[in-house]
């Protein structure tokens, strides 16, 4: 006796791969935008400028130097050499790329100018300075 057996249709698709890599996705997403928020929260004491505009935050590198005149390049601890190499590493990525250098009040003016020096030596033109609004006098 002969039995008939069903083809399957075509028509069915397996989501899962899809579902997971979608939630995979959605987590690089959330994880990436926080690291960003945490570079510009660095607890620093801006300077005060009268005169100055918002810069856009995207496709920045943010420099932060801290009071005792450490360097942080995206959140983590880094020497004068190594702001030198991610520098040029993001000059080669674009040139045109964005570069904002946050000092603390209390820093030396001699690390803000190494961070410009370092910025100059890799062609990148784009560098600006944070600073928080002021009463214009």
């Amino acid at each position: 006796m002969r039995l008939k057996v069903e083809e399957p249709s075509g028509g069915d698709f397996n989501l899962t791969p899809l579902i997971d890599v979608v939630f995979l996705l959605l987590i690089f997403f959330l994880v990436a935008t926080t690291f960003a928020k945490e570079e510009l929260e660095m607890d620093l004491q801006l300077p005060d400028a009268t005169t100055g505009q918002a810069g856009e935050e995207q496709h920045l590198l943010v420099i932060s130097i801290a009071e005792d005149g450490s360097l942080h390049v995206g959140g983590r601890r880094v020497t004068l050499e190594g702001l030198r190499q991610r520098l040029r590493a993001a000059a080669a990525e674009n040139r045109k790329r964005e570069v904002l250098i946050r000092g603390d009040t209390r820093v030396h003016f001699g690390s803000v100018a190494q961070a410009f020096d370092a910025c100059r030596a890799a062609s990148l033109k784009r560098v600006s300075i944070a600073a928080l609004p002021s009463e214009p006098r």
